[in-house]
């Protein structure tokens, strides 16, 4: 039997650089050599070696959110279909609405051959954050988004990562037999309380609490609860402190802000480790995740999680076993939930250890099997036909 040939459009391969790309290489280093040839179209190709055909898109920088992020033009990569056409790709898959996933699931329909994706990113929750202060945007942006939607509802199977999101997805037109809920793993050696090193941070009073954010540092990750709570601690709490790990446009606000907090950039590898390992509790105020990679990884290193009540982290968080979920934007529940770690040792060990046995049950080996199984699966349908 011939190798399943499946054509990936990404728009982002360098690795660790957000919950896209961290998902994307777990099931890049996981592809069944003996039965998928794969090929990545994408404009930010990865920086490291690589042992599969890359095909760099032309793109736009885009300023607005991240500088690092690129928007691809495929329309101006005119070789683009005969790549593919030689190719002859059995199946595509795209990462994101984006110019590129349009071109995969116009390619597809032309073919008729099968295409996926995954829901990674909740874009039409980043208008509330980019667009607020335009007049009448509510009303307007719940049609962009329907259309918009389009792709989701071109693909032959969407991967949502919670229940929550396949609901959210059902509502914007996508049909049920289109679904799968497909979640994500966590590397429970990389990510360990075996990491733990409680001198990692002089700087900090010793014997301090230290509550931990990793993220981007965008307007969409909530940066401005951040604050508030930092002030609270700072008022009530000053022997709590604030850990900030992660790159963004919001860096000098949140610095300027938060004086005390310790900001350690962005982490990869051993010192993220590190990071997760030797912090106490993990707070993530963000409102916009359809997953939440970074708490699947905070509660593999052992930590509580105090986070908002929205989108994918409430799907993964069990309230009160693994973590607490509290309204989104309010300081005040969040600062009373890490209190409450804080004081009670007994309920702050429950906790952890819940955290850590939840974690730990979720593989990437399982996922990608049953992410390439689907794919062989609709492949063998579409040959059938």
């Amino acid at each position: 039997m011939s190798k399943i040939r499946i054509a990936f459009f990404l728009d982002v391969m360098k690795e660790d650089f957000d919950g896209v790309s961290i998902t994307m290489h777990q099931v890049i280093n996981r592809i069944p050599k003996e039965t998928f040839e794969p090929i990545f179209i994408t404009p930010q190709p990865p920086e490291k070696d690589f042992k599969y055909p890359v095909y760099q898109c032309p793109y736009l920088n885009i300023p607005f959110s991240n500088k690092d992020y690129r928007l691809a033009l495929p329309g101006r990569m005119k070789e683009l279909t005969d790549i593919l056409d030689d190719f002859d790709p059995d199946i595509l898959h795209f990462s994101s609405p984006s110019g590129l996933g349009g071109f995969a699931v116009k390619y597809a329909r032309r073919k008729q051959i099968p295409v996926t994706t995954i829901y990674h990113t909740h874009f039409p929750s980043f208008a509330n954050y980019y667009l607020r202060y335009i007049p009448f945007v509510e009303k307007i942006t719940e049609p962009i988004v329907y259309n918009l939607f389009w792709l989701y509802r071109g693909s032959t199977r969407v991967f949502a990562p919670t229940k929550s999101m396949e609901e959210y997805l059902l509502g914007k037109g996508v049909k049920s037999d289109q679904l799968k809920i497909w979640g994500r793993g966590v590397n429970t050696e990389r990510f360990s309380p075996e990491h733990r090193d409680d001198l990692l941070w002089p700087q900090l009073p010793e014997g301090c609490k230290k509550v931990l954010f990793v993220s981007r540092l965008v307007k969409e990750k909530e940066p401005k609860t951040l604050i508030r709570l930092y002030n609270l601690f700072q008022e009530r709490r000053p022997e709590i402190k604030m850990v900030i790990t992660g790159e963004g446009p919001t860096r000098a606000k949140l610095e300027k802000n938060m004086p005390e907090a310790l900001f350690t950039g962005k982490l990869t590898g051993l010192d993220l480790s590190r990071a997760y390992a030797s912090a106490d509790i993990f707070v993530f105020p963000s409102t916009t995740e359809t997953f939440g990679n970074v708490v699947l990884e905070a509660l593999a290193s052992g930590l509580p999680v105090v986070a908002a009540a929205e989108g994918g982290p409430k799907d993964i968080i069990q309230d009160g076993e693994t973590g607490v979920l509290v309204e989104p934007q309010q300081e005040e529940a969040f600062f009373a939930e890490i209190v409450k770690l804080v004081d009670d040792a007994a309920y702050y060990e429950r906790v952890r250890n819940a955290a850590l046995a939840y974690a730990r049950s979720q593989n990437w080996e399982s996922l990608c099997r049953e992410l390439f199984s689907t794919y062989t699966a609709l492949v063998q349908s579409a040959e059938g036909k």
